[in-house]
């Protein structure tokens, strides 16, 4: 990834954290898919990679009474992570902590379930990250995923465009780019469907995934961020997508899960 294409990745984690959202396509309706994909038990401990500012992790401690910890590389996204859990009463059944995807700081084979929210396309090394989830997940059991894909290629100067607007170094997969993708990662029983989005969908989704309080909470950080000049650039960018003829016609997102195989590594 290039210097450039890295900076702005990390302007843009950082504009989300000081607004207290992360932002991911299908919002509550992948969320919610994502956690039935992996369906932890009581006793399960569940990790999410780049868990943003919690959303993910909390309602998997709410709705499943699981233990999850959540990883991400801004610290500013684990401080409203730790907030949020707090907030919402499940600070004793999360932990979150600072840390790369790309070299997660766990050893082999502890944690029953992982799961990653619209976070591996922000990576130029899918694969490794993929290896790396597996390598933490325990014999037989569950990684699960929501991604952004494309639903139909788009010209390559369209394609381009949308793909820095979003801060992606490598564009987007197929629905059949992200299952050779798990397939090839060594997981087994893989399965995964994808989804068409639209304006009102997403914006359905995006509203119903941090609910009321949440919504008016980010709009009103919205205002502080707005006039922040380090930040306009990303706003220019998001425009430039939303201008784009037919968005929604090339770009939907996909839900996906596999088992790691239950024969212990020797």
């Amino acid at each position: 990834m290039s210097p450039t294409t890295r900076n702005e990745q990390a302007l843009y984690f950082e504009l989300m954290a000081d607004m207290g959202h992360t932002k991911h396509i299908g919002g509550q309706s992948a969320t919610e898919a994502v956690c039935a994909a992996l369906n932890p038990g009581p006793q399960d401990l569940v990790l999410d990679i780049g868990c943003g500012v919690g959303i993910g992790p909390v309602a998997l401690a709410r709705r499943y009474g699981c233990r999850v910890v959540g990883l991400d590389i801004t610290p500013r996204m684990v401080e409203r992570a730790v907030q949020r859990a707090e907030r919402e009463g499940v600070a004793d059944r999360t932990e979150f902590r600072i840390g790369d995807m790309h070299a997660l700081p766990y050893a082999a084979d502890c944690f029953d379930g992982v799961m990653a929210e619209s976070v591996l396309v922000f990576s130029e090394e899918i694969t490794a990250v993929l290896g790396e989830m597996l390598r933490v997940t325990r014999p037989g059991g569950t990684m699960a995923i929501t991604e952004a894909l494309w639903r139909q290629v788009p010209p390559p100067q369209m394609a381009a465009a949308l793909a820095r607007a979003a801060g992606l170094p490598a564009g987007l997969p197929t629905h059949e780019g992200w299952l050779a993708l798990l397939r090839e990662a060594g997981l087994e029983e893989v399965q995964g469907e994808q989804f068409a989005v639209s304006g009102r969908s997403e914006a359905r989704d995006q509203y119903g995934r941090v609910g009321l309080s949440g919504y008016l909470r980010t709009f009103g950080r919205f205002f502080g961020v707005l006039a922040n000049p380090r930040y306009r650039s990303i706003y220019r960018e998001a425009l430039g997508a939303a201008r784009v003829p037919d968005y929604f016609q090339y770009i939907g997102y996909g839900v996906y899960s596999g088992k790691r195989s239950s024969e212990v590594r020797l």
